[in-house]
């Protein structure tokens, strides 16, 4: 009876911490923060942002082009070999059209025929042009210009990706500080507003210095939420400028803000 009466509290027992451990979910990781200071932000934009290696690859076509053009210099081979079956209605002896044998046609017969007739035909063509007056030299130099530009339009972007971050960033690290002087300002003012309700409470002042000290508690409330709404804004920005894609993105100003000596 004993061991009956163990077993079934044992029972009891795991179906009670069964319960409770099905009815825990797991932990799901949060979004992954990271930290940037003014170069680092630039750096990691320089590195990572979509535009600069897609001129990159730009560069990387230019210089195929150029090896393109080169090959121009170089002699030509065409070979050709053909064999058809047609019949011989009216015109036989037909060729594909290509480069290396003239397009030809058979005799033109009389009379119309439903016999067939095999045909064939074989070819090379060799060419070369060894004076072309400058014509294969300006394509390799059109082509060139083509690279140079090419890595002009990288430099560019370069310099347009470096002066995002550095704005987003900087705006992000104004709006930061919007949020403390706002939060400062809020602060102040439940102070002062609290001090003014206790007056008026003693009939030491009158009920409208009350309402006006609520109304510009509000107004101040309401400056902080739009300062808060602008940090959010400046911070998608910023993770935009650096092709962020997904998580937080903090910065660090450290002597970024601080006066010049």
């Amino acid at each position: 009876m004993e061991a009956t009466k163990r077993v079934a509290l044992i029972v009891v027992v795991l179906s009670v911490f069964g319960s409770e451990l099905m009815g825990q979910t797991p932990p799901t990781a949060g979004p992954s923060t990271r930290t940037f200071t003014l170069a680092e932000a630039i750096d990691y934009a320089l590195a990572n942002y979509p535009a600069i290696r897609a001129a990159q690859e730009q560069v990387t076509v230019a210089r195929a082009g150029v090896s393109l053009a080169r090959t121009s210099y170089l002699p030509r081979a065409d070979s050709l070999w053909e064999s058809n079956r047609a019949t011989a209605n009216n015109i036989f002896g037909l060729l594909l059209p290509q480069s290396v044998i003239p397009s030809i046609s058979g005799p033109v017969l009389p009379v119309a025929s439903n016999r067939s007739v095999w045909g064939s035909a074989t070819g090379v063509l060799f060419t070369w042009e060894p004076i072309d007056f400058g014509y294969r030299s300006a394509k390799v130099d059109a082509s060139r210009s083509a690279e140079n530009l090419a890595q002009a339009d990288v430099a560019v972007t370069h310099l347009e990706v470096a002066m995002a971050a550095a704005d987003a960033f900087l705006t992000l690290a104004a709006a930061e500080l919007t949020v403390r002087a706002a939060q400062a300002d809020v602060d102040r003012r439940e102070v002062f507003d609290k001090s003014v309700h206790v007056l008026v409470d003693n009939q030491l002042r009158p009920g409208a210095d009350a309402s006006r000290s609520d109304a510009e508690m509000a107004r101040a409330r309401i400056t902080l939420i739009r300062a808060q709404q602008q940090e959010q804004v400046s911070r998608v920005a910023l993770a935009q400028a650096l092709g962020i894609g997904s998580g937080d993105v903090r910065i660090e100003t450290g002597q970024a803000l601080s006066p010049p000596p």
